[in-house]
Order: C-alpha cells, then sequence, then structure tokens
C-alpha cells in the first residue's frame, strides 16, 4: 500500500469519527488508527506507536485495524490514549529487524470514548475526576468479534498469496 492510499484509508476510517472530534471542539484530533495485538513474551494485548506519534505531546485516537487498515471492529469503537510526558521511560521500546523503533502500549491503557451503539449517546469530555473502573477490556470480545476478525486476517492472507503465485 502506497502513503497515499494509507492516507486516504486513514482519512475514510476517521469520517466516521468527526461528530465526536466536532462535539469536543477539536476536529484535528490526532487520530491513528492500530493494530493490536499480543508481542512476543507479552499475555495481554498492546498497540505500539512510533517515537515520532509520541512526540507530538498530545492525546492519540485510535480503533483497531488490521494490516490493510481496515476495521476490525464492527462496532467501530474509538479509544483514547491521554498523553504520558514519561512515555519514553514508561512504555517498553522495540526495534524491528529494520531498525525501525515502536513503543508498546498496553490496550488496557486505552480509554473507551464511544463505539456505533453509544454514538447517539451525548459525549463527554473526560476529566481526571472520572472513574475509570468499568472501562471494558477490548479483549472480552465476543466469539464472532474474534471470529471475524480472524477471517478477515486469513482472507488478506490468501490474496497475498495468490498473488504471489
Amino acid at each position: 500500500m502506497t502513503p497515499t492510499e494509507r492516507k486516504k484509508k486513514v482519512e475514510k476510517l476517521k469520517e466516521l469519527h468527526e461528530d465526536y472530534f466536532q462535539s469536543i471542539g477539536d476536529i484535528e484530533s490526532l487520530y491513528i488508527p492500530k493494530m493490536a495485538y499480543r508481542p512476543a513474551g507479552k499475555d495481554d494485548l498492546h498497540i505500539s506507536f512510533f517515537p515520532s506519534e509520541l512526540k507530538k505531546e498530545k492525546d492519540i485516537y485510535t480503533e483497531f485495524i488490521d494490516i490493510d487498515y481496515n476495521s476490525e471492529d464492527l462496532k467501530r469503537t474509538l479509544y483514547l490514549l491521554k498523553y504520558n510526558p514519561h512515555w519514553e521511560k514508561e512504555y517498553e521500546i522495540n526495534t524491528s529487524n529494520s531498525g525501525f523503533e515502536r513503543h508498546f502500549i498496553p490496550v488496557k491503557e486505552l480509554i473507551i470514548i464511544n463505539d456505533v451503539i453509544s454514538r447517539n449517546d451525548k459525549p463527554k469530555q473526560l476529566t481526571l475526576d472520572d472513574n475509570f473502573s468499568e472501562i471494558k477490556n477490548p479483549d472480552n470480545r465476543s466469539v464472532i468479534d474474534v471470529l471475524i476478525g480472524i477471517e478477515k486476517v486469513l482472507l488478506s492472507m490468501n490474496k497475498k498469496l495468490n498473488k504471489s503465485n
């Protein structure tokens, strides 16, 4: 996928969340969709950000996508990663074989903003006084959601294998 194609896909994904960004008065919100996965040696789901993304010193909105930038969540859940000024020390760094550094962030640190079911509810600006104890773990997906995600990955792999033959 070319950078231009990727940018268009991200813009298309972000469109669904525009009403929320307008409601909080931040139409230029930092929105970076990411793949959620279990890194080797970890038990929990993580997402990863490049240092250049975290250096922007902004809250980051995200949703879970596959390798082809298609949403993996039928409910299109929007998550928030609050800016952490200590990210360099607190988030484990991983360097790929090609030399790219990424910081692992546990999915359990993400705050659920809304999804297509709750989008009709009036969005609420989060504050430090909010009680986040009822936040759902996105790993507690239904079996159907997991199977749909697996199906998407297998179809994507099949398409790529057929192209190489």
